[in-house]
C-alpha cells in the first residue's frame, strides 16, 4: 500500500513538473496562439513593484483574478491592464 502512495505521489510530481515547463514556455514567449500574453506572480510583483503581503491583499479584495494552473498563479495581459485602470479610476495609482 505504502509503495503505491509513493509512486502515485512520484507521478504527481512528475505531472507537476511538465506542466511547470509548459507555463514556463507560454510565460516567457510574447506571442501565444491567441495572441495572449501570460504573467507569471513573480513577474506580476516585479512588474508593479508590489509586495507578497500587498498581492494578498489584492487578490482577497479582488482586483487581481488569477488563472490557477497547477497551484500556480497566472495572469492575462489585459487583465492586468484592467486591475491597473480600475485601481487608477479609485485614485491608488
Amino acid at each position: 500500500m505504502d509503495n503505491q502512495i509513493y509512486e502515485a505521489i512520484k507521478l504527481l510530481r512528475e505531472i507537476r513538473d511538465a506542466l511547470m515547463n509548459i507555463i514556463d514556455q507560454y510565460a516567457n514567449t510574447t506571442s501565444l496562439p491567441l495572441k495572449r500574453r501570460i504573467y507569471s506572480k513573480q513577474q506580476v510583483l516585479e512588474m508593479l513593484n508590489m509586495t507578497e503581503i500587498t498581492y494578498r491583499r489584492n487578490l482577497k479584495k479582488g482586483l487581481l483574478k488569477p488563472i490557477r494552473i497547477a497551484g500556480i498563479d497566472l495572469y492575462f495581459e489585459e487583465d492586468l491592464i484592467a486591475a491597473m485602470n480600475e485601481s487608477r479610476r479609485k485614485g491608488k495609482l
